[in-house]
């Protein structure tokens, strides 16, 4: 029977820089065991370590590659929880350890036919769209539609597509208002994508809408749950797919 593949050794960092960039924005600067190490496509994901008081065990947590260039990976940690990793990100300080996994997975570039992008997020994915945003090329036009818990956490994106963004403020049940702006929403003439990254029910009555009532091709829909309502350290594979 053969051998499950290894995966490749964690990597230890050390906090570089903290700045706090809205009130439940918090972004750290790491340096440390990078060489070699593969960023994947914007947007992507992987999995952080951070120590856990009186445990020799740390906690583990999935977050985005923010920015990253030779020696230096940004995170931004969303403060939506009392979570282990989003306590720690609250109290590090320069100097500070921690670990990474050995790579980074997924991530999303838009096809070259494309002649445009719609990108609908909740707040804990807004690190993910601001980091693809910054890729995308000139000469796409680019829709992002971002609920927020606070209208302050808004941040300045920045993209070389023809962008727009529309701001959204939580009313009610988590991602009700993104979900109601998915329905109403016109999507552009042509060729194009849909990006969607929220709580995991919310995805997927925005996924069901898109492919059942839009006609949406299944290609052109890039879903993931970044957090499901009740469940702590939700898996980072649930895109929703097996539900269509």
């Amino acid at each position: 029977m053969p051998e499950p593949p290894k995966r490749p050794p964690r990597r230890h960092l050390t906090v570089q820089s903290v700045s706090q960039l809205t009130p439940r924005l918090r972004r750290v600067v790491a340096t440390g065991e990078l060489d070699g190490w593969d960023p994947a496509r914007p947007g992507a994901h992987f999995k952080v370590f951070v120590p856990q008081p009186g445990s020799d065990e740390p906690a583990m947590r999935t977050y985005t590659v923010r920015r990253f260039e030779p020696g230096a990976l940004t995170i931004d940690f969303a403060d939506h929880s009392d979570g282990p990793a989003t306590t720690w990100a609250k109290g590090a300080q320069p100097g500070a350890g921690f670990q990474i996994s050995g790579m980074a997975k997924s991530g999303f570039v838009p096809d070259p036919g494309s002649a445009w992008c719609v990108f609908l997020a909740d707040h804990a994915a807004l690190p993910a769209v601001a980091a693809i945003l910054e890729s995308l090329p000139a000469g796409l036009h680019a829709l992002a539609t971002l609920e927020l818990q606070d209208p302050r956490d808004a941040l300045q994106l920045e993209s070389a597509a023809a962008l727009e963004v529309r701001w959204l403020t939580e009313r009610g049940e988590a991602c009700e208002q993104l979900v109601a702006a998915a329905q109403e929403l016109s999507l552009p003439d042509g060729d194009g994508e849909v990006w969607v990254g929220c709580e995991a029910s919310a995805m997927r009555r925005i996924r069901a809408h898109l492919l059942h009532e839009r006609g949406l091709r299944p290609g052109a829909l890039h879903t993931r749950a970044y957090w499901r309502q009740g469940t702590v350290n939700h898996s980072d594979h649930d895109t929703g797919e097996e539900d269509d």
